[in-house]
């Protein structure tokens, strides 16, 4: 039924899940499991004592040591849901993909590059106020994807 599932994983255990179900989908169908990890981008706030639209030039230098950290940190994220899904189904093909940007458009744009029958992920990766503030990536990706969608409790 399903030749290339896209499972996008952040480490989080909705996703971690979503991991588990993706593999098992395509140990059932024979199909290629692409696994996805998107970094976030840093954003800076503006502060407003400060002027407007204007932000401290230490949060500049502190930019780029952040977006490193945050590399490293989800692409051992992405190295462990690979190797998790290697140990318990040998026989599966997997790719992992590493990318930076809006998790929720990521999502989406990847699945239509790499021609994907059917995307999974986690229903909430971040909680509480994150997420509300932020709104739900799973969410996002249903309102702007035709491509069939399961979304893992």
């Amino acid at each position: 039924m399903f030749r290339k599932i896209l499972v996008a994983v952040d480490g989080s255990e909705p996703s971690n899940r979503a991991l588990k179900y993706a593999a098992e989908f395509s140990v059932k169908w024979g199909a290629e499991l692409k696994i996805l990890v998107v970094i976030p981008k840093v954003i800076l706030p503006a502060f407003p004592n400060e002027g407007i639209g204007t932000v401290p030039a230490t949060l500049y230098s502190e930019m780029d040591r952040y977006q490193d950290r945050a590399r490293a940190a989800y692409k051992k994220v992405l190295e462990d849901a690979i190797r998790a899904v290697k140990e318990a189904h040998p026989e599966i093909r997997v790719d992992g993909l590493l990318k930076e940007g809006r998790p929720s458009s990521t999502i989406v744009e990847t699945a239509e590059k790499e021609g994907v029958d059917l995307i999974v992920m986690g229903s909430r990766g971040l909680g509480g106020i994150m997420g509300w503030v932020l709104g739900s990536t799973s969410r996002r990706v249903v309102d702007s994807c035709t491509k069939p969608i399961l979304v893992v409790k």
